[in-house]
């Protein structure tokens, strides 16, 4: 039987001309990590329109309701497209109670964003990107978990928060709770 060595020596030549635009793109650099050193010891915080968060509470008479969540983020060091800090979330509406948690996250060179929230419990994703509203910086957020006997879903944009912003001494959702009391406790 005589084999068809023109297919095969068609198919080697067109399988190597298919192969040399990807060795190509292996010589190329790739980019570098985003920059986020213009992030290192800043807070952001939820503004009054993005609080509204739905609870999960699976043992209550309704199971799904509607809760404010005011969360801190406090982000105290960047290197390589990594941001490291602390984060407080309150949902009792007052801001009389707060959850502390470690805060490691990535961004891309794409502006995609991952934050793990860990506590003793275990970790909480959120997912987002970093973006602008009004012309500043922010991470639009979202996340869903159930770390305990309850569940949160929430989004939001989170805003940079200075001691120069009247947010600063009075967050939204809270009654009258500043920045510097709600992160008080650390991580």
């Amino acid at each position: 039987m005589k084999r068809p060595t023109r297919s095969i020596a068609t198919a080697l030549s067109l399988l190597s001309i298919a192969l040399v635009p990807l060795a190509a793109g292996a010589q190329t650099a790739l980019p570098a990590p985003k920059d986020l050193s213009a992030l290192r010891d800043t807070y952001w915080y939820v503004p009054s329109a993005y609080l509204p968060a739905y609870k999960y509470a699976p043992h209550a008479a309704t199971a799904v309701t509607a809760v404010n969540d005011q969360t801190i983020w406090h982000i105290t060091g960047t290197a390589n497209g990594y941001i490291t800090g602390c984060a407080f979330t309150s949902t009792d509406g007052k801001g009389a109670k707060w959850s502390a948690s470690t805060l490691v996250g990535s961004v891309t060179t794409g502006e995609t964003v991952s934050i793990g929230f860990f506590t003793g419990n275990g970790v909480v994703v959120g997912q987002g990107t970093l973006t602008a509203v009004n012309g500043q910086t922010a991470f639009l957020m979202q996340m869903s978990a159930m770390p305990g006997a309850v569940g949160l879903t929430h989004w939001a944009h989170m805003l940079p928060v200075t001691a120069a912003d009247p947010s600063w001494s009075s967050l939204p959702g809270t009654d009258g709770v500043s920045v510097t009391t709600a992160a008080a406790a650390g991580c």
